[in-house]
């Protein structure tokens, strides 16, 4: 009968996102092959897309020389291995060939009976697509200018005073707190009041 590690890697390979079993020594004991995928994708077979890989060092030549983000990788993932945390995720960049997003997540394995497995599971998820579409929410978000609350406006000739009590016009107003831009055209009431002696075009049938 397969033994179930078998079957648990087995499983593994047909999962999209990037597997690997870590053993309590911070040694990567499994890969799938979408993490084989990965290393292809950065450039980085085979530094680290088989077995046999220490964590600290694979993160090294993944991350780069971002010191600091490997420094606070290795405590978080240890505290996993030791069975002092339950869960640790976070998100990593990578430019080597090509920039991608990816949201790093690890559990503790410590399954007992036939298994026997111990130590912890590593899935590496790619969220550029993710990350791309923030940062054009975050971009839109700050090109969007709104007005709210009550404008004080002339009563007569419709300028609007700011906040620094200067008077504008509703399109100086309008163009300085907002993304709006005016195009200039006359409404048949003004034609017929300031123009008389062209209103007559505006009786005539429109398919003419």
């Amino acid at each position: 009968m397969t033994e179930p590690l078998s079957l648990l890697k087995e499983a593994a390979h047909f999962l999209p996102k990037g597997v690997a079993f870590v053993d309590p020594n911070g040694t990567i004991q499994f890969v799938n092959r979408t993490w084989v995928k990965l290393a292809l994708l950065h450039g980085l077979s085979p530094l680290w897309d088989r077995p046999g890989l220490n964590l600290e060092r694979h993160f090294e030549n993944f991350i780069g020389d971002n010191a600091p983000l490997v420094r606070e990788l290795w405590p978080s993932l240890k505290c996993i291995l030791e069975g002092n945390s339950l869960y640790y995720s976070t998100e990593i960049y990578s430019n080597h060939l090509e920039s991608r997003w990816y949201l790093l997540e690890a559990v503790p394995l410590n399954l007992e009976g036939m298994i026997r497995l111990r130590g912890m599971l590593l899935v590496y998820s790619d969220i550029t697509g993710y990350k791309d579409l923030e940062s054009q929410l975050k971009e839109a978000t700050c090109q969007i200018r709104t007005l709210r609350g009550l404008l004080p406006i002339c009563a007569v000739c419709k300028q609007i005073k700011d906040e620094q009590e200067n008077w504008n016009s509703i399109e100086e107003y309008l163009m300085k707190h907002t993304h709006a831009e005016f195009t200039h055209d006359i409404c048949p009431e003004c034609i017929r009041l300031l123009y008389p002696q062209y209103s007559s075009i505006l009786d005539q049938p429109n398919d003419l």
